[in-house]
């Protein structure tokens, strides 16, 4: 039995009836050890494969406020015009890692299926049988409903599915979370989290929406990498995490397939991975202070959106992330390597979180109580080092001066 990326079990092996088949294996597939064939199924045989190399699951199943054009355009055609299905539908590709056809009983099995591009079509094919037929489909020599058209790709490579069906995703955008979470780049950084705090997850793919989104994880560790790990101290690298959650993930994908041949790389990946859970922590540390309260700051700003958020009893109990990540990234000060590739944020005794709240509101008020305006600029990320910066420097000094 193989695992679907939803924790569903399904056989290893799925027999499928088929109308037509045609071999369409290329010289450069057979030097490569693939095959691909064109088949026509009935539109039933589809709905007995899994998604789980699928970047994208069925959207709907997971929020049906998601259903977009697309899907309606798919509805549609099935239920007004069956038989202009397979014209209208761009298709299916399947993988598997091997195959047997029976051209005399027009039957094929594939080891290890799974729909690489067309899980939207098959999650709009099975809400129509369930609401035409519900739990019991037509049997015996029925004629079916329509014909899809799929392509199977048979690969022995497992690896090789994973890159053909994030290649087959691109004509509709598939953000890279997905490809991120099936390429792998994630399971360290999932590790290295759950290892800490046991009952957070983090999502690997775009239609998993329960978890911590892993973008937010990603630009957190990004504000408290120091200067030693990162070597770039330019205000670009300063306000990255804040205005380009998406080029965090990129880059962290980059480190993770440049770790072994670029020490730099490494070092970034590594300091990530390491620092992750204690980077949520920090942040959420900041997020729910109790000193937010009573520095009179508007809820709703005439620009920039909404800068706190308060409870039933008027207390703050969220605060923008333009207020947030100046802070959060000053404390990459107190970020030190307490062990080799072991990384802490060590805030000493003497710092004062409430003063560190209170510098960020004066912030706050120099940009006209702007929370995007803050987020964005480089004068707040580094006037709030100041002062943490200079509480190092002290005990630096006060450790030299004791030897």
């Amino acid at each position: 039995m193989a695992k679907h990326a939803n924790g569903s079990l399904t056989p290893s092996s799925v027999q499928l009836s088929y109308q037509l088949l045609r071999n369409t294996t290329s010289p450069d597939e057979t030097a490569t050890g693939v095959k691909s064939f064109v088949v026509n199924f009935p539109a039933f045989e589809i709905l007995k494969l899994g998604t789980r190399e699928n970047l994208r699951s069925y959207i709907a199943e997971y929020s049906p406020k998601k259903r977009n054009k697309v899907h309606l355009a798919i509805e549609n055609t099935i239920k007004t015009e069956p038989q202009r299905f397979i014209t209208r539908n761009s298709g299916f590709v399947i993988g598997a890692l091997d195959i047997d056809v029976d051209d005399g009983k027009k039957l094929l099995r594939l080891k290890d299926p799974s729909i690489l591009n067309g899980a939207q079509s098959q999650g709009e094919i099975k809400q129509w049988v369930a609401d035409t037929y519900g739990d019991t489909l037509p049997g015996g020599d029925e004629e079916p409903p329509f014909y899809v058209r799929a392509e199977i790709i048979v690969d022995p490579d497992p690896d090789e599915v994973v890159e053909t069906a994030i290649a087959r995703n691109t004509a509709t955008p598939v953000k890279s979370i997905s490809q991120a979470g099936a390429r792998g780049h994630l399971d360290d950084l999932e590790a290295s989290i759950k290892k800490r705090r046991p009952g957070l997850n983090i999502r690997k793919s775009e239609t998993e929406f329960d978890g911590f989104d892993t973008r937010k994880i990603l630009q957190y560790a990004r504000l408290v990498m120091p200067v030693s790990v990162s070597q770039n101290d330019t205000a670009a690298e300063k306000l990255r995490a804040y205005k380009n959650p998406e080029q965090c993930l990129t880059d962290f994908s980059s480190w993770y397939e440049k770790k072994g041949i670029d020490p730099v790389a490494a070092a970034k990946y590594n300091f990530t991975v390491q620092i992750a859970p204690y980077a949520i922590e920090e942040y959420e540390f900041w997020e729910g202070h109790e000193a937010w309260n009573g520095k009179y700051i508007w809820d709703e700003t005439q620009k920039g959106g909404r800068a706190v958020r308060r409870d039933k009893t008027k207390k703050i109990i969220w605060v923008s992330p333009g207020l947030i990540f100046p802070i959060v990234g000053a404390m990459s000060e107190f970020v030190e390597e307490v062990s080799p590739s072991q990384w802490a944020i060590n805030r000493p005794p003497m710092f004062q979180p409430a003063d560190m709240i209170g510098r960020a509101v004066q912030q706050f008020r120099a940009l006209n109580s702007d929370p995007m305006l803050m987020g964005r600029s480089p004068g707040a990320y580094d006037a709030l080092r100041i002062y943490p910066s200079t509480l190092v420097s002290v005990m630096r000094t006060i450790k030299e001066s004791a030897k």
